[in-house]
């Protein structure tokens, strides 16, 4: 989308970088108080419009997830949304909807499974168990490790070179 910055220039969006604040991306929902599954996974307007990744679906440019530390259930369902997953050492995936009883409401089920294929998808998910960043990247659900220690945030760093 093309939008005038303070000067009037117009400048145009080439990418989005999601990234958590702090040591992990993000560890889901709050389960002391968990999201409604039927009005997580609604098609009706007026929940889809508090749906992130449907609205990450529309925004017709590259996503790209800089992702460390934990990745879970609902994170990693935002995680899978993105088009380029970037990963540190520190990263680890974990799908916990089987262990709680939940519903993957955002696509896991058929996102994962493209990414790593049926047989893996059915490990990560029915085992509930952490899935590391070398695992995760020789698996394919990382598109790049980054082990750069030089840089305070590496993952960051080169998504915005992505980006750019």
């Amino acid at each position: 989308t093309d939008d005038d910055d303070r000067h009037g220039q117009t400048k145009r969006l080439a990418a989005i970088i999601l990234t958590g604040a702090g040591e992990s991306f993000c560890a889901g929902a709050d389960l002391s108080d968990p999201p409604n599954p039927l009005h997580q996974s609604s098609d009706l307007p007026h929940r889809l419009r508090w749906n992130p990744v449907h609205q990450m679906g529309r925004v017709g440019v590259p996503i790209i997830g800089a992702l460390r530390g934990h990745v879970i259930t609902g994170g990693f369902e935002l995680a899978l949304a993105c088009d380029i997953l970037l990963g540190d050492p520190t990263t680890t995936f974990r799908d916990t909807h089987v262990k709680f009883g939940l519903a993957p409401c955002w696509g896991l089920s058929q996102k994962l499974s493209r990414r790593i294929g049926p047989g893996r998808a059915k490990i990560v998910s029915l085992s509930a168990r952490p899935l590391k960043a070398e695992r995760a990247y020789e698996w394919g659900l990382l598109d790049e490790l980054i082990a750069d220690r030089e840089s305070a945030d590496p993952v960051l760093d080169r998504a915005m070179e992505l980006a750019d």
